[in-house]
């Protein structure tokens, strides 16, 4: 007899494809992924939507150009860039969710505003813009590895006190890099 427990149709979990994200760029992408990178006082502003299950990540450096120089290093100009690609994509603006993630200081850099510069671009631009920010873990004296899952929006945070080279990437078989 069957009681329904027990399905014969099992599915293994989709494996996803993993990238590692360096400081200043930005992926997104409509296919399922596992997005890593690693940060000190830059930010990483991850957004997806729940509703299509895809989503992207930035790792910018710095909050504002310093001149005329406009890339993905700097929050004002990959912010709004990933924002457009997934309404690009098919998104609705009002469907998207977001995490704020990184802008330490760096203990021996007392005086450096980097880091609060750099989560407040991120914060005011999607308030201003009325996406959720759902996970807010910012500031302090920690590094980070993010791991950010494109599809489920779920991610992993691993504060670290010091940097070092193997938090860069898991190993030598990683597919991160």
């Amino acid at each position: 007899m069957d009681s329904g427990l027990f399905n014969n149709e099992y599915s293994a979990p989709q494996e996803k494809d993993k990238y590692f994200l360096q400081p200043g760029y930005i992926f997104v992408s409509s296919e399922p992924h596992l997005l890593s990178t690693v940060l000190g006082s830059c930010v990483s502003v991850c957004i997806w939507d729940p509703k299509l299950g895809f989503g992207g990540m930035n790792h910018y450096v710095h909050a504002k150009p310093f001149g005329k120089e406009k890339n993905a290093q700097f929050g004002s100009v990959s912010i709004p860039y990933m924002i457009r690609a997934m309404i690009e994509m098919g998104s609705q603006k009002y469907n998207l969710k977001a995490h704020i993630v990184g802008g330490s200081q760096n203990p021996q850099m007392r005086s450096s505003t980097i880091g609060k510069q750099n989560i407040h671009i991120a914060e005011t631009f999607l308030k201003e813009n009325f996406i959720d920010i759902i996970t807010f873990d910012t500031g302090g004296c920690f590094g980070r590895k993010v791991i950010f899952d494109t599809q489920t929006g779920e991610i992993v945070i691993y504060k670290v006190n010091k940097l070092r080279e193997e938090d860069w990437y898991d190993d030598k078989s990683s597919n991160y890099r």
